[in-house]
């Protein structure tokens, strides 16, 4: 079979809407030969090109017309090319725990991964290589809450950033939170002492 052909039965394995990276067919073919079908695809309209080596198998919607994805699950795609994870930093998590009001300009994710550089347009998405600690802790709350508060830095009333998190967590999450925070030692070791020495439930 033509690689063509190879490439549109491998397509018909992707679901519309998900963003997939071009080189997961190069099994398919040479380089060459396979940038040439998407290129081809791209003019029919059979998949959008949303940057360079990264491609939508369309969603079409009667109101918007195609519905790009997220963010979130392109960072995803290219990650997951490289067979490695996907994480989010820590001033996201600063937002949702309610420490910050502000909003990270640039779109920013972490990996285990290589550090890659996505243009989409006039912005950049940047993926990060971080560290098997960071990767570690941003699996789940607790450790979320952590890198939330190392992004922050000491604010002006620290036993308020603690009190944040602790009503975001559960108690079984909170003494996971304690435990990292007294390992980690600082002024977030510091603060949840004090945290927990002015008796806030």
């Amino acid at each position: 079979m033509s690689t063509m052909g190879n490439v549109k039965n491998h397509l018909l394995t992707i679901p519309t809407g998900r963003p997939f990276v071009s080189a997961t067919f190069f099994r398919h073919g040479n380089r060459a030969a396979v940038d040439q079908a998407f290129s081809r695809l791209a003019r029919s309209g059979e998949v959008v090109r949303i940057a360079q080596g990264l491609y939508l198998k369309p969603k079409f919607s009667p109101i918007v017309g195609t519905i790009m994805p997220t963010d979130l699950e392109i960072a995803k795609a290219v990650v997951e090319a490289e067979g490695a994870k996907l994480a989010v930093p820590g001033a996201v998590w600063a937002l949702k725990f309610r420490l910050t009001t502000q909003v990270m300009m640039s779109t920013t994710f972490l990996t285990d991964g290589s550090t890659r550089h996505v243009h989409l347009g006039k912005a950049v998405m940047t993926i990060l290589h971080a560290s098997p600690r960071t990767m570690r802790l941003a699996g789940d709350q607790p450790g979320r809450a952590l890198l939330a508060l190392e992004w922050l830095g000491e604010p002006a009333a620290p036993l308020e950033a603690i009190g944040r998190i602790r009503s975001a967590l559960s108690d079984a999450e909170f003494g996971e939170f304690l435990a990292e925070a007294e390992a980690r030692g600082g002024w977030i070791a510091n603060a949840t002492k004090a945290f927990l020495a002015k008796g806030t439930p």
